[in-house]
């Protein structure tokens, strides 16, 4: 995604104002029912799952409220973790989830290495070339500068001419040189120049460092950036870009997994267990009524 990931390990939406935005802090008073496993469901899953009772999983997680490390630096929080916790219940498998680079997400599960990926990772038709989507979530799309610079306005025009810098792997990019570029050169304005660094904190370093004037990043992240940033923070509606559907990364090849997990997404759906996670990591704006396969076409 989005985002570190997307970190994607994502991903990404656009803000109608500040206030409106998912917070993405941890409701604890929300307490995640435990599923039992479907037998049904479970048939579904491809020989190789159902003989060892494990879901490789590959996650890139620095990317709260997508996933983080907890204080002990082993266990994964976040809306994922839940989600996929959750996912692996009712499947009737143990999801082992190992946190790699951003970068080595797609490649990882397109090569074999890894059953699937979770990091907030935005579907989209260049990324259905390498792997196929169960989508799960929309993403929306700030930008963020800091909050003396006031010459970045909701008008996309404003973001002509300046430096941004946006995390390699990640549809980010594409929103700067397929979108706000091309809409720029098209009203006689320079281009914006783009510098792509390797995690999603490099990107935020540059930005408080002032060799960037703004970053793209999920909108489900901002309480998380303003509460962690060396200096006060700015979100800007960027209603140019557009809402992108997020979800679980498969082999393109694997389509009987992706089916399985598409039916175990839509009986958390129907258990109420999805709801449980959208409202304990106040995500109701990016809620996805509706769970599918490739969506982004």
């Amino acid at each position: 995604m989005l985002v570190s990931v997307l970190r994607g390990s994502f991903a990404i939406a656009l803000l109608s104002m500040t206030l409106a935005l998912p917070a993405g802090a941890q409701n604890s008073s929300i307490q995640i029912k435990t599923l039992q496993a479907d037998p049904k469901l479970h048939a579904m899953l491809p020989e190789k799952i159902r003989t060892s009772g494990v879901l490789k999983l590959a996650t890139d997680a620095h990317y709260p409220p997508c996933e983080s490390f907890a204080e002990d630096n082993k266990t994964m929080i976040g809306w994922e973790p839940d989600f996929w916790n959750a996912l692996g219940q009712v499947m009737g498998v143990k999801v082992e989830a190992e946190s790699v680079a951003f970068a080595g997400l797609i490649p990882g599960v397109a090569s074999g290495r890894y059953d699937i990926a979770m990091e907030c990772i935005a579907d989209n038709p260049e990324r259905q070339k390498q792997v196929m989507f169960v989508d799960v979530i929309y993403a929306r799309t700030a930008a963020y500068t800091v909050e003396s610079n006031t010459t970045i306005t909701s008008d996309p025009l404003s973001f002509c001419g300046l430096k941004t810098a946006t995390q390699q792997g990640t549809n980010f990019i594409e929103s700067v040189e397929k979108i706000l570029t091309p809409y720029c050169e098209k009203n006689g304005k320079p281009k914006v120049e783009n510098s792509i660094f390797p995690s999603v904190d490099a990107t935020l370093l540059a930005l408080y460092a002032g060799r960037v004037d703004f970053v793209l990043n999920n909108a489900m992240s901002v309480n998380e950036l303003k509460k962690k940033a060396p200096k006060p923070i700015r979100v800007i509606e960027v209603s140019l870009l557009p809402k992108r559907f997020v979800g679980i990364v498969i082999n393109k090849d694997n389509r009987q997994l992706a089916e399985a997990l598409l039916e175990g997404t839509k009986a958390l759906h129907a258990s109420g267990a999805y709801d449980q996670i959208i409202a304990k990591w106040d995500l109701h704006l990016l809620k996805l009524p509706e769970p599918g396969i490739n969506l982004a076409k």
